[in-house]
């Protein structure tokens, strides 16, 4: 005799689907957001090791790099038109 096994009800409803997806979204979200947090805070923590000179430095690198990115979006915005 054997049996045949059933890891959801046969007659499941919608709602309990949509329950399971969104516990399932949900969990994924969560890990995505948990991630995110942890990598800020690791370079957050990295940035506390460094000389008040060698922080200065890396802040201006990322400033000069969001400029020349913003700069290099307007000239695209520009080429196309």
């Amino acid at each position: 005799m054997t049996r045949k096994v059933h890891f959801a009800a046969p007659h499941a409803t919608r709602t309990e689907t949509l329950i399971y997806s969104g516990v399932a979204f949900g969990l994924l979200a969560g890990a995505a957001i948990s991630t995110y947090v942890w990598r800020q805070r690791v370079k957050a923590a990295a940035l506390l090791n460094l000389t008040p000179l060698e922080r200065a430095e890396k802040l201006i690198e990322a400033c000069e790099a969001k400029l020349d990115s913003i700069e290099k979006s307007v000239r695209d915005i520009q080429d196309k038109n």
